[in-house]
């Protein structure tokens, strides 16, 4: 039976991954700045700290299998905040990971990591990195931490491109980008389970007719079949907008709401 670290796991995404997973493993650690509101499910225990802090991380870690590192500043900020959170919080994560002996860490990485690629490009896990924002950066760094832990000191990792996680798609770019919350919670599934990895680019979405990514080389290293496709909601998204120019939409702009982001 296979233990499991969540950070973030009361978030956004890790709310919905962690219910999908209920039940399915021996022992869930969350690890998490504060009690959560909602209830636990079966075989989870909390813990309490912040990503800043490696020796509770590293407590924390002990006699788990696999880290599923969900938590971070989930959308642009300043780079103080981005640093604290998204570039500290990560190396701590992987330093406990190596200290603790644990096996896997699954990284939610993100789209924003190639948001300066052109639309026009088909993009595969070996594509070059043109982060559009801070927090594509961190997530950067984030991949670059994973290959060193994983070359140095044996640590993998299933680095995981995260599209728009939603229930259904909102706009013209999601449609490429979609990542269902069933196909989600059964990607994060792969990402713990499957057989020997290395460190692995997989990009997170669904099986979206118009999508920007080559995912199928990462999709087979870890088993991940999607069900779903962003096509079958195209009805209900507007095409009065202009297409993206890049795969990070809007994200690329340099100002954001006549500011700067």
């Amino acid at each position: 039976m296979t233990t499991v670290l969540y950070t973030g796991g009361a978030g956004r995404m890790g709310s919905v991954i962690r219910e999908g997973l209920a039940g399915r493993y021996e022992r869930v650690v969350l690890y998490v700045r504060s009690e959560p509101t909602e209830p636990l499910f079966p075989g989870e225990e909390v813990v309490i700290g912040d990503l800043d802090n490696l020796d509770a991380l590293t407590a924390a870690a002990q006699g788990v299998d696999v880290i599923v590192h969900l938590g971070a500043v989930a959308d642009e900020a300043s780079f103080d905040r981005i640093r604290s959170a998204n570039i500290d919080g990560t190396y701590h994560v992987y330093e406990a990971a190596r200290r603790a002996g644990v096996r896997r860490v699954v990284f939610a990485s993100s789209n924003h990591i190639i948001g300066f690629h052109p639309s026009s490009e088909r993009l595969d896990e070996t594509a070059t990195v043109r982060p559009d924002t801070f927090y594509g950066v961190s997530k950067a760094f984030g991949e670059a931490l994973a290959s060193l832990y994983h070359d140095k000191w044996g640590v993998e990792s299933v680095l995981l491109r995260i599209g728009t996680f939603r229930p259904k798609p909102e706009d013209v770019r999601q449609l490429a980008l979609w990542l269902s919350w069933r196909d989600g919670i059964e990607l994060t599934r792969c990402a713990i389970e499957s057989g020997p990895v290395g460190c692995q680019v997989v990009y997170g979405c669904s099986a979206n007719t118009d999508r920007w990514w080559d995912a199928d080389a990462g999709w087979a290293a870890i088993g991940f079949v999607p069900q779903d496709n962003a096509a079958d909601y195209a009805s209900e998204v507007d095409f009065g907008a202009p297409a993206p120019r890049y795969h990070g939409g809007a994200f690329t702009a340099p100002e954001y709401e006549g500011g700067i982001w």
